[in-house]
């Protein structure tokens, strides 16, 4: 089976003692879904896979290891979008659910269901709701203490230490890296995209970000008609600021509107963000985007990534090769982040294994996710 996952470890400041442990994150992220699409897995259990890797890495803030809010609790956020189906479901502010991303999906499935007296299945949940929701689904609930690694410990007892001398946001080195995400096409063309995050250091109890936030952090389309490329993405940086600007999914439509992708996300970039009137009054525009584009007619594909953190940390693989590549991208030396943008990419092959043409009108009332 083939099948292409990409995923990414957070758009921030990664360090270079801990180089090889981001990669090596990536890495089993990559190698999880990619054993899911060789085993005839769909792109949105691969997402799923690769995104629990994520939240169970101490590294990253999502899961395990998230930011600590101000009161030194763990809530977070994740979403998951299907390409074919265009659901979404996310939750927001959550606490003690041990995959956040797993309740994102399930949400996003359960978007088939019909329920009685005409309800509509809910496809974002916030806080306690979301919690007691996943209780209901069976998914993993854990205590409190056990959602907060040592690191993320450390980091809430410094920051609270800084901030009695002046902003933490002036010092881009102990700004804690941001959502974690991952994108994937799979071998019928269904495309995929999730994210999950804790949010930012010390914020406030209840605070929702991007990642839980419709076209902000995840954006998922497949092709329609066989003819036009499916695209998905998903994003990293600063919540509020995702949020305003609907980067996710401003990032995936910029790659229908010119020949060259790398050029469509740079302009996006630029345009969307970086010069974006909705962020007129912020000095410092933090992001981080991961996409792909897949055309179903060749199989030509290719996977990008631009940020304007001062770095990236970036994993992908086709699930016919044997190791994923993992690298951490970098603003150039001179310049200073939150001002401009760098984007690079890399190009694959997914031949898929059927026409994706959909018939939207006659989808089953039970899809468990996926139309027939």
């Amino acid at each position: 089976m083939n099948g292409f996952i990409a995923v990414h470890c957070g758009a921030g400041y990664h360090s270079e003692n801990l180089r090889k442990e981001y990669q090596k994150t990536c890495n089993q992220a990559c190698r999880k879904a990619s054993e899911i699409l060789k085993q005839g897995g769909n792109a949105v259990d691969a997402v799923e896979k690769a995104i629990i890797e994520l939240e169970n890495s101490p590294l990253s803030n999502a899961g395990y290891g998230s930011n600590l809010t101000w009161d030194g609790t763990v809530e977070c956020d994740a979403s998951l979008m299907n390409g074919q189906t265009l659901h979404f479901g996310a939750c927001g502010a959550v606490s003690n659910v041990w995959n956040p991303i797993t309740l994102a999906k399930n949400l996003c499935i359960k978007q088939c269901d019909s329920l009685s007296l005409g309800r509509v299945p809910p496809c974002i949940l916030t806080g306690q709701g979301a919690r007691s929701w996943a209780q209901r689904m069976g998914l993993e609930i854990v205590d409190d203490h056990k959602m907060i690694s040592a690191r993320a410990f450390r980091n809430f007892k410094h920051c609270k230490r800084k901030l009695k001398k002046y902003s933490i946001q002036n010092d881009v080195k102990f700004s804690p890296l941001d959502t974690v995400g991952a994108i994937c096409v799979d071998i019928n063309g269904v495309v995929a995209a999730g994210a999950s995050s804790g949010g930012v250091s010390l914020k406030h109890e209840g605070r929702v970000g991007q990642a839980a936030s419709f076209g902000s952090g995840v954006w998922a389309l497949m092709s329609r008609d066989g003819i036009k490329s499916s695209v998905a993405s998903c994003t990293s940086g600063c919540g509020e600021h995702l949020i305003r600007t609907q980067l996710a999914k401003n990032t995936a439509e910029s790659l229908f509107e010119s020949p060259s992708p790398t050029e469509s996300l740079d302009k996006c970039l630029k345009k969307n963000f970086l010069h974006s009137p909705f962020l007129w009054d912020v000095p410092e525009r933090l992001c981080g985007a991961l996409a792909l584009r897949h055309d179903p007619q060749t199989g030509d594909g290719e996977v990008l990534w631009g940020h304007t953190t001062k770095t990236m940390c970036v994993g992908y693989m086709s699930s016919e090769t044997d190791r994923p590549k993992c690298i951490i991208s970098h603003l150039p030396p001179n310049v200073e982040p939150g001002h401009k943008a760098v984007v690079s990419g890399h190009p694959f092959k997914i031949a898929i294994q059927e026409s994706p043409v959909i018939q939207w009108e006659v989808a089953e009332s039970n899809c468990n996710g996926y139309l027939s």
